[in-house]
């Protein structure tokens, strides 16, 4: 099964999303081999949900809490998430922990409030321009991997997303064959640690239709998970068509 995620982060409100989500369903479909994924502003995806005549598109929440409930201001939970109508929640973005300080701790904790409600939990990865230029990417990502994640979680629940931090928006694209070993080493790393056989792992990083077609072509290559290029419609299914 392949997958593409639409992350469209703080943009894209209610008729905007709509509209969108109106042109990809006419262009594209789920169906067995692949599955498109939109993660709106929460506050837009309930609107979006009760305004398409058919429930047929998947809707994921871009972050959820660490807490259950309770006195956090701001905060979304994974039960409301889910009661939504969200099937997926992004977790550990670059941008969550770099401009929120998110630790492995605050991270732990938001994969085991959603894993409790049974939400598919997409968790990023992904290493620093010095760790690239260091030649430490593997490493760096290693660690990332082995400080959230338990022998005891549901990792049929779980996909991973690489993205390295210094591709992010740039338009700057690692070499196929360093995705391609990084996302080998990602699922090496999880069947080691955690006997987890072919998790699948999708790639992100100033993805666009003229360079999707070759990094979906890579072996390890199990979809995208795409910022910019979701926010225009077209762009987007272009993209889910290289799948």
């Amino acid at each position: 099964m392949k997958l593409l995620v639409a992350n469209w982060k703080m943009n894209k409100s209610f008729n905007d999303g709509l509209r969108a989500i109106k042109s990809i369903k006419k262009k594209i479909k789920n169906d067995r081999k692949k599955k498109y994924i939109i993660l709106p502003p929460l506050q837009s995806t309930l609107y979006i949900k009760k305004n398409l005549i058919k429930d047929d598109v998947i809707f994921g929440s871009q972050d959820c809490s660490q807490f259950k409930n309770g006195a956090y201001t701001g905060d979304i939970s994974a039960e409301m998430i889910k009661k939504v109508g969200c099937k997926y929640t992004l977790i550990g973005h670059s941008e969550r922990r770099i401009m929120y300080n998110e630790n492995n701790k605050v991270l732990r904790n938001k994969i085991k409030r959603a894993l409790e409600q049974k939400l598919k939990v997409i968790f990023c990865v992904g290493e620093t321009l010095i760790s690239y230029k260091q030649n430490k990417s593997s490493q760096f990502i290693i660690r990332q991997l082995i400080n959230v994640f338990d022998k005891s979680d549901n990792f049929k629940n779980i996909i991973l997303a690489y993205e390295p931090i210094w591709a992010i928006g740039t338009s700057v694209t690692p070499k196929m064959n360093e995705i391609d070993n990084i996302h080998h080493t990602i699922k090496k790393t999880m069947k080691k640690k955690f006997n987890i056989l072919n998790i699948p792992v999708l790639y992100g990083g100033s993805v666009k239709p003229t360079n999707a077609a070759e990094i979906f072509s890579l072996k390890n290559v199990d979809g995208g998970l795409i910022g910019g290029a979701s926010l225009i419609a077209s762009e987007f299914c272009k993209i889910y068509d290289t799948l």
